[in-house]
């Protein structure tokens, strides 16, 4: 058994807009956490997780990434998607394996039009939901008027957890809004009440001894975060610099105290029975993505929602309806695998070299729901330049459909003509 359980376990999918900042986010988690000796850069190419040569030459991420880190005595797994639409599928199939949503936007730009996408995505798949506003050491910023942008766009239920000290190249702090000391570019106090307001409203206990007391201790208050954050009362605004690194542990240490657990979001089969992240209960898994490595073959990422999954043990393919064997687990960190024994609910593992198997497969003794994936809209006629290459270019195109749920091969029968859909013509 691994050396956490399930309730220690915390999945955050990071989502947004391209170019806020996500992957900058992730790879300093690992550094911050001591897996990396220096935070990994998209820029220089040395992030851990944007790895194909394309993310390398286009500096952004096309494919999603998971990685995991140990902080405040709690197991992180957390996913790196990209931001562009052209890629929105990979968003898709991350937040089908994620009990968190951080929807991360920059202070600079505000929202933007995959913010809004990617926040209602994470809000239909019933995910709790952070904001992390990245780049508060950005110019032009008021903070004050972006807040208020915020709310108005996605609701007043989104508060801030903290606040900057300065806007711009000063930002050098955070102060919290839960229990206000000192002032920075507005009055932590001025969203202490709604903050509150937010949290009880999610409990009706503490709602009552709330309207009493007019107050909460820490950890009542920080209980009653984590209800409100998974029953969608409170979307906490986390005030954040990856550049310049300030604001990342307060970020971690609440996305460990605040956000939810395995076993804090409903989960339900395909027929609508209840799921426990139980380990000891049936096993009960899902693929939500797949990657063909060139030098690893194919891989598929699974998430464990109930019972122990082990290796040299067989499960049932849902949708085939056959025995399959699982050879080994592997914990994914970036592009590189680790052998381990067994994975309980809440883990976030790798199968490599089976072959048959598909995403959105269930795995184990319960089928789930398909994951739902956008329908891709621009079509193109693929033409091999010899008879030869007919056949390559068909294998080559069904490991891509293999690998994103938003791309689809399809032979026109009238024109005879091969045509690729996917979601733009970048895709």
């Amino acid at each position: 058994m691994p050396g956490y359980k399930t309730e220690d376990i915390r999945n955050v999918a990071f989502v947004g807009h391209g170019g806020t900042g996500k992957t900058t986010l992730a790879d300093l988690f690992l550094f911050k956490a001591g897996v990396t000796n220096r935070a990994g850069s998209v820029d220089e190419g040395s992030s851990a997780f944007d790895r194909d040569d394309d993310e390398k030459d286009r500096k952004s991420s096309i494919t999603s990434a998971v990685g995991h880190i140990t902080h405040a005595g709690k197991r992180f797994n957390f996913i790196d998607t990209p931001g562009y639409p052209d890629f929105i599928g990979q968003v898709a199939g991350s937040l089908a394996a994620v009990e968190t949503t951080a929807i991360v936007i920059s202070a600079t730009s505000g929202v933007e039009v995959n913010t809004r996408r990617t926040f209602q995505m994470a809000g239909d798949t019933g995910c709790g939901r952070i904001i992390v506003l990245n780049r508060c050491d950005g110019d032009n910023i008021d903070f004050a008027d972006l807040v208020s942008q915020i709310q108005d766009v996605f609701g007043m239920q989104c508060i801030p957890i903290n606040v900057p000290d300065q806007l711009g190249p000063g930002f050098s702090a955070v102060l919290g809004t839960l229990k206000p000391e000192g002032s920075g570019v507005v009055d932590p106090a001025d969203y202490s009440e709604p903050l509150m307001d937010a949290i009880v409203e999610a409990d009706e206990e503490l709602m009552e001894k709330y309207m009493e007391t007019l107050e909460l201790s820490a950890e009542e208050a920080a209980g009653g975060i984590t209800k409100a954050i998974a029953s969608g009362t409170l979307i906490p605004i986390f005030c954040v610099s990856s550049r310049k690194d300030v604001g990342v542990s307060e970020l971690l240490d609440g996305i460990a105290s605040m956000c939810p657990a395995p076993g804090d979001v409903a989960r339900t089969s395909e027929d609508g029975a209840d799921i426990a992240a139980d380990p000891s209960g049936p096993v009960i898994t899902q693929i939500f993505k797949n990657r063909i490595d060139p030098f690893v073959a194919k891989m598929n990422f699974v998430r464990v929602f109930s019972g122990t999954l082990k290796k040299d043990s067989p499960v049932t393919s849902q949708t085939g309806g056959k025995p399959v064997k699982i050879t080994t687990l592997n914990e994914v960190q970036g592009g590189d695998l680790s052998a381990v024994d067994t994975a309980i609910p809440g883990d976030i593992i790798a199968l490599v070299k089976i072959e048959g198997l598909h995403v959105s497969d269930s795995l184990g003794d319960a089928k789930l729901a398909p994951i739902p994936f956008p329908r891709p809209m621009v079509g193109w006629a693929v033409e091999p330049k010899t008879t030869a290459d007919q056949q390559k270019i068909s294998g080559a195109l069904a490991k891509v459909q293999d690998e994103d749920q938003t791309f689809t091969v399809l032979r026109q029968q009238q024109t005879k003509e091969m045509v690729v859909y996917g979601m733009s013509e970048l895709h």
